[in-house]
């Protein structure tokens, strides 16, 4: 049910879920399956306006990055209304630093594919020992706003408040959530919570948190959120360009989507040569100026191949393609979330201060990969592979190409305790807490090269398993 003035929500409702982005909605879904009340809070209305982005507004200190009202939206079903659909789900090798597997989660893809409605088995083809070619499937998309507001308005378990701002977690001296302050109807009004599952986004998170802390003498004193925030770098990092006879004998050229095709070095290739997990996207080119360019250059420095290029382009028998890579940050403590000594919202709650920062050595892996990707094109007389200079020589990231993904990870991670920087257990439990929890992609302790929407909509349906135990 949708309801209007916040204190006419159902008392007895077990949890209360802040945002309603679509690991909120998955998790409030997957609580209603079990017969169990649920409140569900967001701070925008049905849909994005003007001033309720005005409150996401923030500060890039760090790498150059989108403005921080704009990366992300603040309304029912959150950011999948600027979700372009694409989904994979993360490799096995990408647990390794995790308190959980991706068997852990496996249990939970049919229902995960089901929400997002796509198909459950994910396309990958080996090509050699060090490489496969794989796949992404995509969501129409889903706007969780369009999908599930009519279930949400006539559900009896599910209580919907929208334009509803969380101010401030308030807990005791005992790490238990007792209350919140919200701003509802133009007045600040304290509701109390049995459990409060905080699933703002990969940004919001770790600013409440943070804001929730320095308001308390001792709740949450032993956390430390905002750190280990990560994104995926995507960047146009090179050129391909081959004899397509030869190149479909390796590539499933029935297997793309829009003119793209995809490869992906695997855990024995990323650990031999100390790399991040990735994905090459490969994307194919009409345009004659770009073709021109590519064999103007390749000229230079193999004339030959050049020359035999010229001639299957001149019978339609040779293929161009820009070279794309989506790649996993190196963890890097100093990428973080912090709070602006300055700067404030209207509810007088420092503004964000987002500190994104990629390591030189993050393009070792674009690096390596193309490198030894040429020599295998070489060595099958499939075309060459030309290398952006950034990438060759290790200098800064280019400012005006694609930057990220809006793939907002970490800053509350998930581990088991033993670093002080981890914030949520293995079941999203924020550590010392009896009764807060964390949902979405900020509990991500490493971000794989794959769309975080399948993994952090699995996470959510195996944390309401676990809620539903309590």
């Amino acid at each position: 049910m949708i309801i209007k003035n916040i204190n006419n929500i159902n008392k007895e409702a077990r949890f209360t879920i802040i945002g309603s982005g679509p690991a909120s909605i998955s998790l409030a879904l997957e609580l209603e399956k079990k017969d169990i009340d649920v409140t569900m809070i967001e701070a925008g209305d049905l849909f994005p306006n003007e001033d309720n982005q005005k409150l996401y507004e923030g500060k890039n200190i760090g790498d150059n990055y989108f403005d921080l009202d704009v990366t992300r939206l603040r309304c029912f079903g959150g950011s999948s209304q600027h979700w372009a659909g694409w989904c994979r789900n993360l490799d096995e090798y990408d647990f390794n630093d995790w308190p959980i597997s991706k068997t852990d989660l496996d249990i939970y893809l049919e229902n995960a594919c089901e929400i997002l409605e796509i198909e459950k088995k994910f396309f990958s083809k080996k090509i050699n020992n060090e490489m496969n070619q794989i796949g992404f499937n995509f969501s129409p998309p889903v706007r969780f706003n369009e999908k599930y507001y009519d279930h949400i308005k006539n559900s009896k378990k599910i209580s919907l408040v929208l334009n509803t701002s969380l101010l401030k977690i308030i807990g005791n001296q005992d790490q238990k959530v007792e209350s919140i302050d919200v701003f509802n109807l133009n007045k600040i009004k304290n509701i109390g919570v049995k459990n409060l599952i905080l699933a703002c986004g990969g940004i919001e998170n770790s600013r409440i948190l943070l804001w929730s802390k320095n308001n308390s003498n001792n709740f949450l004193k032993n956390i430390n959120p905002g750190h280990y925030w990560m994104e995926h770098p995507h960047y146009e990092v090179g050129n391909f360009v081959g004899k397509s006879k030869n190149l479909k004998k390796i590539i499933n050229t029935n297997f793309s989507k829009d003119n793209y095709f995809f490869l992906s070095f695997n855990n024995d290739f990323n650990n031999l040569n100390k790399i991040q997990n990735n994905s090459i996207r490969f994307q194919y080119q009409t345009n004659s100026n770009f073709k021109d360019q590519v064999i103007y250059e390749l000229s230079c420095y193999g004339p030959k191949f050049a020359k035999e290029l010229f001639n299957l382009f001149q019978n339609n028998q040779a293929c161009f393609y820009k070279i794309k890579m989506i790649w996993e940050q190196i963890p890097n403590l100093d990428s973080k979330i912090i709070l602006s000594s300055s700067k404030k919202d209207m509810f007088d709650i420092p503004r964000v201060e987002l500190n994104w920062k990629k390591k030189i050595n993050d393009l070792n892996t674009p690096l390596k990969c193309l490198t030894e990707l040429g020599n295998f094109f070489i060595k099958n007389d499939i075309g060459r592979v030309g290398i952006y200079d950034f990438v060759q020589n290790k200098s800064d990231f280019p400012l005006d190409d694609e930057i990220g993904g809006h793939h907002h990870m970490g800053g509350t991670r998930m581990g088991n305790g033993l670093d002080k920087y981890d914030v949520v257990d293995k079941n999203l439990k924020v550590l010392t807490t009896q009764n807060l929890y964390i949902a979405g992609s900020s509990v991500f302790r490493s971000g794989g090269h794959a769309n975080p929407t399948l993994t952090i909509v699995q996470l959510s349906l195996k944390l309401a398993d676990h809620l539903a135990k309590l």
